[in-house]
């Protein structure tokens, strides 16, 4: 089920207050077994975010495509082929990273706050994307130019690391050097997947 806007509105508030570093705003979530399988329903509110930002990508893709003189007609027969494979490999990733850390759990120190931290992952990417999609639609709509928008999103990478270090240190209560791998890891698995299914779809 696809949460409410109350639910989405508190757990947004969660997440801005846990940036901030406020321990407590963990309470303001549901981290019941039922609420940890809610969370994974976020991926429902990411999709538009997500496929806003597709749709940046592909333009910057036809943009550099056009300037190297390439065939327009031939990216847009790509589409289809396009969308699909970034499609599933949002949901590999959506999946993937909780499996893994949930192996790793009791090495990273997450056995007894595997269950909160999971949860304040994934609402928190629903916080992560808000920024990026409003770069994205400004590029889209003629506002932004690409050189523009490639600055400005990198400081908001550098953002999404160390928001993804927060949750680990306030959430997952894990050491320095645990939250910082679990960063990597997140990134690193990001990357690998995204690749492997950029090569299987030819993108």
């Amino acid at each position: 089920m696809i949460p409410g806007i109350q639910e989405i509105r508190q757990s947004c508030s969660a997440c801005w207050g846990i940036m901030k570093g406020e321990g407590e705003a963990v309470q303001q979530f549901d981290l019941s077994v039922r609420g940890f399988w809610r969370s994974f329903a976020v991926i429902f509110l990411l999709a538009p975010l997500y496929y806003i930002s597709l749709k940046s990508e592909q333009a910057r893709l036809l943009e550099e495509h056009m300037l190297q003189g390439g065939d327009v007609a031939h990216m847009t027969v790509a589409a289809g082929t396009y969308y699909l494979g970034k499609t599933l490999a949002l949901g590999v990733d959506w999946i993937a990273f909780p499996i893994i850390v949930g192996l790793l759990s009791t090495s990273v120190g997450l056995q007894r706050t595997y269950t909160p931290y999971i949860i304040v992952r994934n609402w928190s990417s629903l916080l992560i994307l808000l920024p990026q999609t409003v770069l994205n639609l400004g590029y889209l709509s003629g506002l932004i130019p690409t050189p523009l928008l490639i600055m400005l999103t990198l400081p908001l990478i550098g953002w999404v690391l160390w928001y993804r270090y927060r949750i680990a240190r306030v959430v997952g209560q894990c050491t320095l050097a645990a939250s910082i791998g679990l960063v990597v890891l997140d990134l690193v698995l990001s990357l690998l997947i995204s690749n492997s299914f950029d090569q299987m779809f030819g993108l």
